[in-house]
């Protein structure tokens, strides 16, 4: 569904929002840390879109064909949700949650809230909601995706408690507008990260496939290589980046913990 069909683009915001729009991706490009978007990209996301909490992560799961935790690669937030997602109940659960992360296909277009696919009316017949989120401080949630390799998610999220309204179309509107701008950011820092240029151009491709979760087997079939290459190839890795595992690899070459 087109995000046009829904609301036109501008069509809920005025000259103050769209510099403030402006603000947050001029914040976002003028910092190049250790992560994709720091936490002062967070706060001025807040000066846009009033909210309790806000935060950008970026996760991956090794494997798509079962439920398993995310791997957290980037987290910046401004507050903590108070649920456990790696837990034994969230993993029982999370077929409910509305807002679950799009690891096939990508995510839609445009911003999304809590509301939106799951109407109050709604809320006391939904097990994740009943169990985890009625009793959080986290009542009103919207979440923007941005474009992602298969397997992982980066993605935004505000949150209101209930006492608050919930988020309005402007607000929708506005976190939308944004996307396309702060995927280019997201972008231009994965360029000025990438691994150090004394590896080769098989050897980035398979810290790119590692970085995934991907196993040797699953590296080699995608590679059209046979397994004992891809083994070779990470020996010239470690040895290069002077490590002796998988994730320190990565970490090294990406700048990042993993």
């Amino acid at each position: 569904m087109s995000y046009r069909h829904l609301v036109p683009y501008g069509a809920f915001l005025g000259p103050k929002d769209l510099d403030r729009a402006l603000a947050v991706v001029a914040e976002a490009a003028s910092i190049d840390g250790e992560q994709p978007f720091e936490l002062p990209v967070i706060e001025r996301l807040l000066d846009l879109i009033p909210a309790d909490g806000a935060g950008y992560y970026e996760c991956r799961r090794p494997r798509l064909d079962v439920y398993q935790p995310e791997i957290v690669i980037y987290a910046a937030e401004t507050a903590l949700w108070g649920i456990n997602w790696g837990s034994d109940e969230v993993r029982a659960l999370i077929g409910w949650w509305p807002l679950c992360d799009p690891y096939r296909g990508g995510g839609p277009e445009y911003a999304v809230r809590l509301s939106d696919r799951l109407p109050g009316r709604e809320r006391l017949r939904n097990p994740f909601w009943v169990e985890l989120m009625r009793n959080s401080d986290h009542e009103h949630v919207m979440k923007l995706w941005l474009p992602a390799p298969a397997g992982t998610i980066r993605g935004f999220w505000v949150s209101r408690a209930s006492d608050r309204r919930d988020f309005s179309e402007r607000d929708r509107a506005v976190l939308t507008v944004l996307r396309t701008h702060l995927a280019s950011v997201r972008e231009r820092w994965e360029r000025r990260h990438q691994p150090v240029l004394t590896l080769t151009r098989r050897e980035k491709e398979i810290l790119q496939l590692l970085r995934q979760g991907l196993t040797n087997h699953e590296i080699a079939t995608q590679l059209v290589i046979s397994a004992g290459t891809v083994r070779s190839h990470l020996e010239h890795i470690f040895e290069k980046l002077n490590v002796h595992t998988r994730t320190a690899a990565v970490a090294c070459a990406f700048g990042a913990d993993t």
